[in-house]
């Protein structure tokens, strides 16, 4: 079987589960991985949980990793642009030939059990971790933590980014509330971002594990380290990354060096495209915290323009109302994700009560904002309110025209 028909019945096998569904349990997925053997405990795990980084911390970490002559599968999540991006050995994305043949394997074995989509995609990245006899397991959480799918594993390390209010309706109303959830996926030995003294304290009081607290000498540290990424989150996050090598050196003895970091790239987060006099900067961020950072993060840019769109569930009117006073012309689009689209206007209401003063611009896909930007002398765009908006992003023009 070819790629393209692997990809589309491997999509219309997954789109047969609960694609939108989230229901909160681990029964479910710890009883499929005993029918399957319990593929998880075949290598050792690496899980990271948190609100903002996660994403970035287990890129830096795979890379310390395979710099260190070890094979390593990555599980993350959500994907930009193809859904094997999600699972990767040694930086790789496996193909949809292989993932279909687990995916078929796991769905033939599921005794009628009814796995959330994401469930089922945690119990496929163990299966295929198992068959490339990996070495070590980098995997991050979804939005939970106690709860999360990815939380069945025995962990040899547990690490919890910055926490901030993200998926209020299942995790909580406050940072206290969703901090004692993610705290749960603290096991052995764990690792903490920065974060405040409130949520430290709660992580404290919530985990029985050996903690390490990332400190001022850990930002000093990330600050001084060279790496190819951009922004201030992306130093925050490696902060974390170097206190978890550290420990892990510690106590595993893997003899991971700072070094191995220099290559790393995260995509869409602060990701920094330039193209003949344009540049344009492409990051996810969807919360408050993300947002506040974007913006510390884009001052020494000037004049520069917005194009924007988010999830109707998000927070967007608050995220707009960060972000607006730093642009001089915002483009709002939609966002093709199974019409979960904020509705544009909506979107352009809101500008206009908030007395926005810069030019607004509608339309009806990235696709067609980013074509617009050619034909401008505006230098900076930034791309930003939601990583499926960066992902239609760089799947379109930003890919096919300006990527060397």
């Amino acid at each position: 079987m070819n790629e393209i028909d692997a990809f589309i019945e491997f999509k219309s096998l997954l789109n047969s589960l609960q694609p939108y569904s989230i229901d909160l349990s681990l029964d479910r997925t710890k009883f499929i991985l005993e029918k399957l053997g319990n593929p998880q405990n075949n290598f050792q795990s690496i899980i990271i949980g948190g609100t903002n980084g996660k994403g970035s911390v287990c890129q830096f970490l795979t890379d310390v990793l395979i710099d260190a002559g070890l094979r390593v599968g990555t599980y993350t999540s959500p994907h930009l642009i193809q859904i094997n991006e999600r699972f990767k050995v040694n930086n790789i994305p496996v193909n949809y030939s292989t993932l279909l043949k687990s995916a078929r394997y796991i769905h033939k074995n599921m005794f009628n059990t009814k796995l959330t989509y994401f469930e089922f995609l945690t119990v496929l990245a163990f299966m295929v971790f198992k068959d490339f006899n990996i070495k070590y397991a980098v995997l991050e959480v979804g939005m939970g933590g106690e709860f999360d799918a990815v939380n069945v594993v025995k962990p040899i390390l547990s690490i919890l980014t910055r926490i901030s209010l993200d998926h209020e309706e299942y995790l909580g109303k406050t940072h206290q509330e969703i901090a004692q959830t993610k705290a749960k996926i603290m096991k052995n030995i764990g690792v903490v971002g920065k974060n405040s003294k409130t949520v430290t304290e709660i992580i404290r009081k919530n985990s029985t594990s050996k903690l390490f607290f990332v400190d001022d000498s850990y930002k000093r540290k990330a600050n001084s380290t060279n790496i190819s990424m951009h922004g201030i989150s992306v130093r925050e996050n490696l902060s974390t990354a170097l206190l978890s090598i550290d420990v892990l050196n510690k106590y595993y003895d893997l003899n991971l060096k700072y070094e191995s970091l220099k290559k790393s790239f995260w995509p869409g987060r602060f990701e920094v495209i330039e193209s003949k006099d344009k540049t344009y900067i492409l990051d996810g961020a969807h919360n408050k915290n993300a947002v506040s950072k974007l913006v510390l993060s884009i001052q020494k840019y000037k004049n520069m323009v917005l194009i924007f769109s988010a999830l109707n569930r998000k927070d967007w009117k608050n995220n707009l109302k960060i972000l607006m006073p730093h642009f001089s012309k915002i483009k709002l689009t939609k966002i093709s994700y199974h019409n979960f689209s904020a509705d544009l206007e909506s979107l352009k209401n809101f500008l206009i009560e908030q007395e926005y003063k810069g030019k607004v611009e509608i339309f009806e896909n990235v696709n067609e904002a980013i074509w617009s930007t050619f034909y401008e002398e505006d230098k900076t765009y930034v791309i930003s309110g939601s990583l499926y908006l960066v992902g239609e992003a760089k799947s379109c023009y930003l890919s096919n025209l300006f990527l060397p």
